[in-house]
């Protein structure tokens, strides 16, 4: 049964690769029916919905892709990817303090990359703030508190204290 669950979610993957996402999603949506304890069938229909919803407007809520890879969570609490690809996407629907809780569990999960996961997080949580408030945040004011959580962010990235990064300024 575990072979064939594999070949069927290599299956999945290999029509998201090939850009069909309709297709795709919806084989995983049927294998997470069948496999409802199996964690890579929730985390590949939160991707592929993901993908499917954002680059090609498939109709697909943010809620049931939110469902989608908390379900996965749920399943596989010490997968990091799992709580990264989630906060990735929070960070795409604006979804800022669910996309923080998520990047923080990933580090926590797998300290070996908390830098890495601490940084990506500032960069594409402020780079976001930008892109969707546009002309708003060339102001200095309300761009403050958006600025001040990535800087938090890039400080926990680089192992500093706020008082030793500005001495070191």
């Amino acid at each position: 049964m575990a072979d064939d669950l594999g070949k069927k979610l290599a299956a999945g993957m290999k029509a998201m690769d090939e850009g069909d996402f309709k297709k795709a999603y919806s084989q995983f949506k049927k294998l997470c029916v069948e496999n409802p304890n199996d964690a890579e069938c929730w985390y590949y229909k939160a991707e592929c919905g993901s993908l499917a919803s954002g680059m090609f407007g498939a109709k697909i809520s943010n809620e049931e892709i939110m469902e989608a890879y908390n379900k996965a969570i749920e399943l596989d609490p010490e997968n990091a990817d799992y709580y990264q690809s989630y906060g990735q996407f929070c960070i795409s629907i604006n979804k800022y303090d669910e996309a923080e809780k998520a990047y923080c569990e990933a580090a926590e999960v797998d300290e070996s990359r908390s830098s890495a996961l601490y940084s990506e997080f500032a960069v594409t949580f402020f780079d976001n703030v930008m892109a969707s408030y546009g002309e708003i945040m060339e102001d200095p004011k309300a761009r403050a508190p958006y600025a001040k959580k990535a800087l938090k962010y890039m400080l926990m990235a680089l192992e500093l204290d706020p008082a030793e990064a500005k001495n070191l300024l």
